[in-house]
């Protein structure tokens, strides 16, 4: 490890650009007398809040409190901040430039205070609200400077998700003042002569304090599982991840306060993988305050080609959501999931899904094309495409116009695993399925064995994997399918409670899978059973399910996350999955009383009363799609009394046509 990073000697703060000092006008001349009458009962209610604790949490008041302003229609009054992290509190221009962040709040309709009024405030706690938002906007419509306690962590976590826009355009104006900005400059340079690959460079976050792990023994009990994970084999982690060993490390901790034989242990860790490590002055030989060091260490993290911390700290949880929604790496070596997530639930979870040429022209193209809508926009995720196929097909353009991550992957167990499907397929196609028909559906039902390895997931500890035959109801967020999180691999229940377990909807753990996916494939191949693996199902479920058997039985993924169509309505599902019959085969059994093999699940949909309130959802992502519009109809006739079954007569109502 290379000691120490030299630092530029720091300007005096007081020489930092001041706040302004003036309202900021946020309204155009060419905006509406509306908007006009708006911003003028906006400029008579004040809004102003304190911060509270260290830098992370400073930032994370700022973002809160500026949602707050807009969601009461109130001008913002810039807080002052706290560069030590405790009650000594310095201007806002101080720390960050007070008219680019005024320019982020103008761009977004909200007007800014630069210090604080002379109107006295009348005060609020909000943490004795039952209902903050109701309170505020009920109780205190009127007050002219409403003063809040510290808005962290309590603001409904929709509110941040429907400012969304605002969260991250604040965020990304808080630029340091210039003595700041210059310790930045200072460090990246010296990183970046120091580097073997150009001016990249990677910041490892470690979170090694004596406090941090008296902090994590308590968390335990709440079911926070990830806090001190992987530390002292922090250096695997990243090998795993693959983090790029030709860039020097920026290894950063709040270094007079760490436990000195875990630092140890990380560093030689690090050192073992081939990382050459360098550090920062500890905040004993820095002239900054430990905020302001902190401030500097997030500002080099948040630059950095690659950035690692720990998810459990808010440090590291904002790092991941600012880098994340930048489209930029950013990993965590402590497993598990990121607990801010429940309070700011901006983090979009990576969603995986295969496509391939040969179910081109086929309900399925419809399906996928709900999938993905729906993901996007009730799902809240970031849609991953494995594409087998010509970019130059219709359903690429598509794909690519929703802004799908296409990834063309080839998997060089291709021909191994068409020989093996050849083996038995003329009787396992009759006996088990249809996938094993041709070459081209086998290998699109593996396809998903080669996602560890894909570069473009690197980043990630878990990503969701689904079918295209589901659709997104609610979002889908990592921290709400609880702990502890698979271990390598999590799968939900088919028909029934019991194994085997379906595969179309699974929660991967990257890490453990990347770790062991060489020896699953060679394993798979090396079975010669035809792709049939007895107890466990065909093809791909069946090799998951058999390989992997320790690691998933016992521990199904909540029934939420891949609730069948043919099972009861729950309102309260998040992902439901067309698993067997398709919408086409629903309208077939609607209008024939036969859906082929799947002709009990069609009968079961319809006695649990589930399939016409699914379809009736499913056709607002589906409107093009002509089968899913006719299956709306059908059922709005059946509910309505103006329909029947024609194989099921009960009365001499006439059969609309169709």
């Amino acid at each position: 490890m290379e000691r120490l990073l030299a630092e530029q000697p720091a300007k005096p703060l007081n020489e930092a650009h001041q706040p302004s000092r003036s309202r900021v006008q946020l309204h155009h001349a060419t905006a509406s007398r509306q908007q006009q009458q708006q911003h003028q009962k906006a400029q008579d209610l004040l809004l102003s809040f304190p911060v509270c604790g260290d830098f992370a949490n400073q930032r994370i008041s700022l973002a809160s409190g500026l949602v707050l302003a807009a969601e009461l229609g109130r001008t913002l009054v810039l807080p002052q901040l706290l560069p030590g992290g405790g009650a000594d509190a310095v201007p806002f221009g101080e720390v960050f430039d007070a008219a680019e962040f005024a320019a982020a709040a103008q761009a977004a309709g909200i007007l800014v205070v630069g210090e604080p009024p002379s109107l006295p405030p009348e005060p609020v706690e909000l943490s004795r609200l039952y209902n903050v938002m109701a309170a505020l906007k009920e109780q205190h419509a009127t007050t002219l400077h409403l003063r809040v306690s510290c808005p962290a962590y309590r603001v409904p976590a929709e509110l941040m998700v429907k400012h969304e826009q605002l969260v991250f355009a604040a965020l990304a104006a808080l630029r340091p003042v210039a003595p700041l900005q210059e310790a930045v400059h200072s460090a990246q340079q010296q990183l970046q002569q120091a580097g073997r690959a150009g001016k990249a460079y990677t910041v490892v976050h470690l979170k090694a304090e004596d406090a941090w792990i008296a902090q994590c023994a308590t968390w335990a009990a709440t079911g926070v599982d990830n806090c001190l994970n992987n530390t002292d084999t922090v250096g695997e982690q990243l090998a795993l991840h693959n983090v790029d060993k030709q860039n020097p490390v920026l290894l950063t901790a709040t270094w007079l306060d760490s436990n000195k034989g875990l630092l140890e242990l990380a560093v030689s860790s690090l050192e073992a993988q081939g990382y050459k490590v360098f550090t920062r002055p500890d905040a004993g030989g820095s002239r900054l305050a430990p905020a302001m060091d902190a401030l500097v260490d997030y500002y080099l993290a948040l630059d950095a080609h690659q950035t690692v911390v720990n998810s459990a700290s808010t440090f590291g949880a904002l790092l991941i959501m600012e880098r994340w929604q930048a489209g930029r790496y950013a990993t965590y070596y402590n497993g598990g999931n990121i607990p801010l997530e429940a309070h700011i639930p901006l983090y979009r979870m990576p969603w995986v899904f295969t496509y391939n040429d040969w179910s081109s022209g086929t309900e399925y193209d419809e399906m996928v094309k709900v999938a993905v809508s729906s993901a996007i926009k009730a799902g809240r995720l970031k849609p991953y495409c494995m594409f087998g196929g010509s970019a130059d097909s219709s359903m690429y353009r598509w794909l690519q116009s929703r802004d799908v991550t296409l990834i063309q992957h080839e998997p060089v167990w291709k021909e191994a695993l068409i020989q093996e499907g050849r083996r038995f397929r003329e009787e396992f196609t009759i006996k088990y399925s249809q996938l094993y028909g041709s070459d081209g559906a086998l290998v699109g039902a593996f396809q998903r064995m080669d996602i560890p390895i894909l570069p473009q997931l690197d980043q990630y500890n878990y990503v969701l994997f689904t079918d295209c035959d589901v659709f997104f109801r609610r979002p889908v967020r990592l921290v709400d399918f609880g702990t502890p999180l698979p271990s390598a691999l999590g799968l939900g229940y088919e028909n029934f409670d019991e194994w085997p377990y379906n595969d179309g909807v699974m929660l991967w753990n990257l890490p453990y899978m990347r770790r062991t996916n060489q020896a699953f494939v060679n394993w798979t191949l090396s079975q010669r059973n035809g792709l049939w693996f007895e107890g466990y199902g065909p093809v791909d479920q069946g090799a998951f399910l058999q390989y992997y058997e320790h690691e998933i039985k016992g521990k199904p993924i909540n029934k939420v996350f891949n609730y069948k169509i043919y099972h009861a309505f729950r309102p309260t599902a998040r992902i439901v999955h067309m698993h067997g019959p398709k919408i086409n085969h629903y309208v077939e059994y609607f209008r024939t009383g036969k859906c082929g093999r799947f002709e009990g699940l069609c009968e079961q949909a319809y006695e649990w009363g589930s399939i016409c309130e699914f379809a009736a959802e499913y056709v607002q992502w589906a409107r093009e799609w002509r089968a899913a519009t006719v299956l709306h109809r059908l059922c709005g006739n059946l509910w309505a009394g103006v329909w029947h079954f024609p194989w099921q007569k009960t009365c001499d109502c006439e059969t609309p046509a169709s």
